[in-house]
């Protein structure tokens, strides 16, 4: 059985490398570093979930939020915000945009892996 593909999506190499090693023995992890490059990857290898910082350069998570959450072949696919913005404020726009969960940096790797298993059931 093939394990489930979730898309990192993290200009933070360490944050991504963190999410490769708690993930990466149960999952298949594809990182990327760019938010520009994120909804052509996301069509094209329909990732279980996503996992998507929001302060990146050239295109914030936000900006990648709404752009897959207006594509019909990426809306479906959950999306979990991981940021050190840790504003209610961040948290709720996030949430409006149609992320289904927000995770604070530094991040815990049991909060990580359960709420991914919740949101891929």
């Amino acid at each position: 059985m093939d394990k489930p593909k979730i898309l990192v999506v993290d200009d933070d190499p360490i944050c991504s490398s963190l999410l490769l090693s708690v993930l990466g023995d149960d999952y298949h992890v594809i990182t990327i570093n760019s938010g520009i490059h994120a909804i052509e990857l996301a069509s094209s290898l329909q990732p279980h979930c996503i996992f998507l910082d929001i302060m990146m350069p050239e295109k914030n998570g936000y900006q990648v939020l709404k752009d897959l959450k207006s594509n019909d072949l990426t809306n479906v696919i959950p999306v979990i915000i991981i940021s050190g913005l840790n504003e209610g404020s961040d948290e709720n726009l996030a949430l409006r945009l149609g992320a289904q969960d927000y995770i604070f940096k530094p991040i815990n790797p049991d909060d990580v892996y359960n709420k991914l298993k919740t949101h891929l059931k």
